[in-house]
């Protein structure tokens, strides 16, 4: 079963890939293969747009924000995430990327000219020093996953893209307070966000 496109509190998703080079302790990937009912492990990742666009088109959204946003790393499949976003741009949605700032070690070269079609570029902080990066992550990258997404972000914003970085409430009010001060002085906007442990699957 391969579901590249799924809905969540009224939102389009899209799911490209299931790769990730994090392994993070919060991670809904830890308690299940969904959300909300959705199962987003892929048998099959999408060589290209086609098979996106088509299950995209097959939710009947019409209008809003468009995430990219599934059970892996979106910038594991640049292919196919720059030619959707490219689409769904020039039909007049919102576009945002929820990814963990890891594109540019993955594929070995800045991918910040590429995701234009971004209207917003979430980064996934996670916590304020390397060390502790490290223990909410465990990113195949080791020590150098941490400077690799602040390098990210700060390619995102040299080239005038809206950069935001984003931290789960379970690191703590300290770490939390910590890593608001390094987003204060890199000019990027802070996100707290709330864990979810049960893969949205609570009733409302």
């Amino acid at each position: 079963m391969n579901n590249y496109a799924y809905m969540l509190d009224g939102k389009a998703y899209i799911n490209l890939t299931n790769k990730c080079h994090n392994a993070c302790t919060f991670c809904i990937r830890n308690t299940g293969d969904g959300v909300n009912g959705t199962r987003l492990w892929l048998d099959d990742e999408p060589s290209d747009e086609q098979a996106v666009l088509a299950a995209f088109d097959a939710l009947g959204y019409e209008s809003g924000e468009v995430v990219f946003c599934g059970y892996g790393e979106p910038t594991e499949n640049m292919k196919a995430l720059v030619a959707v976003a490219r689409e769904l741009k020039r039909r007049g949605y919102k576009t945002r990327l929820n990814t963990n700032g890891l594109g540019r070690l993955v594929n070995c070269r800045n991918i910040a000219p590429e995701l234009t079609d971004m209207d917003v570029v979430s980064v996934s902080l996670n916590n304020a020093t390397p060390d502790k990066y490290l223990s909410v992550t465990r990113s195949a990258f080791g020590a150098a996953a941490f400077d690799g997404v602040l390098d990210f972000a700060k390619s995102c914003k040299q080239i005038g893209l809206n950069v935001i970085f984003s931290v789960v409430d379970v690191i703590g009010e300290k770490d939390i307070a910590s890593s608001q001060a390094l987003c204060d002085n890199m000019g990027i906007p802070l996100r707290v966000r709330k864990y979810v442990p049960d893969n949205y699957n609570c009733d409302k």
